[in-house]
């Protein structure tokens, strides 16, 4: 299955460079990131706070709504604001049990919905919890709320044994194996194409996106130059990775394969602030919700999307 535009296939001649997204594109984090998103919350309610919270406090389908608010391409921001909830709520509802607390409002649902009525992003989670907050509540909340925590539990159950390699220091709050050792390959490295450019924009770090090279195959093919992680400091779907990489790699019309609403907006934000249009935006359906979100890529103007990296890669070249 494959969607086109007319725009799309008006160009395809002209692209002379690909871009990948990685976690969703060319790696299924279905069993890892996506794991680790809906764990690292309940142990970290359990671990620092000492509150009875189950692992199965939150759904797949509940990180979903949030990567969709906008904003949180980057997991420990989409992290911080789950936990945030639970504590702001835990402390309105001291009796309640974690998992009862969405009985009151705002339930989950209706918070990311309010984060993206505010625009995304952490700083909108934020504003909904503090605001209506006395200084006491407040100050309260903040000294459960500690981030530098939160991201240390992401890291070590993403990490696991590799947490020295990918972070520098060794786990000491989850002990376990690293979910990062459950990523699985997407990418047919036989239907790469040898005469286009290619690069790699990321959410992750710079040493988890090395790993995730190693793990699909690509370290050989994307040097420094190809390759915009989060230590760049730019973040999806603002535009300024796709700035770099349109700068740096100099090419004349490329692509851009991602696997999130960010990822989608972070093309159409660039052909808006520096026309002409130079990127194509290709949306996959490998992402955690699946073909759930082929309507959604459409109607919100997607240029292709596609059953996987590998059916946009044959179509480029057009097989």
């Amino acid at each position: 299955m494959i969607y086109t535009t007319p725009t799309a296939e008006a160009r395809r001649s002209e692209i002379d460079a690909v871009i990948f997204d990685m976690d969703g594109v060319l790696l299924d984090i279905t069993k890892s990131i996506r794991v680790v998103n809906c764990l690292a919350v309940p142990f970290y309610l359990r671990t620092v706070l000492g509150w009875p919270a189950p692992d199965d406090l939150l759904t797949s389908d509940d990180i979903e709504m949030f990567k969709n608010a906008g904003g949180f391409n980057d997991d420990w921001d989409l992290t911080y604001a789950l936990v945030l909830h639970y504590v702001s709520k835990g402390h309105e509802h001291p009796s309640a049990s974690p998992e009862t607390l969405n009985v009151f409002q705002p339930k989950l649902t209706r918070y990311a919905a309010r984060i993206k009525d505010r625009g995304g992003w952490l700083r909108a989670a934020e504003e909904i919890a503090f605001d209506h907050l006395t200084r006491e509540d407040r100050l309260a909340v903040e000294t459960d709320y500690r981030k530098y925590l939160i991201k240390q539990i992401f890291q070590e159950m993403f990490a696991g044994e590799h947490c020295e390699r990918i972070y520098g220091f060794k786990a000491s709050l989850y002990t376990g194996p690293g979910y990062v050792n459950l990523d699985k390959p997407l990418l047919d490295l036989a239907r790469l194409p040898k005469d286009k450019i290619l690069g790699v924009q990321t959410g992750r770090t710079y040493e988890e996106a090395q790993i995730g090279l190693e793990f699909c195959g690509l370290s050989a093919h994307i040097p420094e130059t190809s390759l915009i992680t989060k230590r760049d400091g730019f973040h999806k779907p603002q535009p300024g990775g796709l700035a770099k990489l349109a700068k740096t790699l100099a090419f004349t019309n490329a692509i851009y394969i991602g696997d999130t609403l960010d990822d989608l907006k972070a093309v159409q934000n660039y052909n808006i602030a520096h026309g002409p249009a130079k990127y194509l935006s290709a949306q996959v359906l490998t992402g955690p919700a699946g073909a759930a979100n082929e309507k959604l890529f459409r109607n919100s103007g997607a240029d292709i999307v596609a059953t996987d990296v590998n059916e946009v890669l044959d179509w480029i070249q057009g097989e």
